[in-house]
């Protein structure tokens, strides 16, 4: 019984995390794609490339805040869970 609920679980987890890599890389191409497009909209409208490249760089300081939020979501599940805080004393 708990071998087949095991063997059951693997390919869920599987399929789970190799969608979570088909996310993360598509959201660090999508988002470079973004940025170039902002970037050469302002260029085409007259500003500098310098300056462009200024304005565009919240659009890569979110995409790190959110990727670094997901991953520390399993520290802070495993720092919940960890055997340390069941012991009393």
């Amino acid at each position: 019984m708990k071998i087949q609920a095991i063997m059951s679980i693997i390919p869920r987890t599987a399929h789970l995390l190799s969608q979570l890599f088909f996310i993360w890389a598509t959201l660090d191409w999508k988002v470079r794609k973004a940025r170039r497009a902002f970037e050469s909209e302002l260029v085409n409208q007259g500003i500098k490339a310098e300056d462009a490249k200024k304005l565009s760089k919240p659009i890569k300081v979110l995409k790190d805040q959110i990727m670094n939020s997901v991953w520390e979501i399993p520290s802070k599940w495993n720092h919940r869970h960890s055997p340390a805080d069941q012991i009393d004393g």
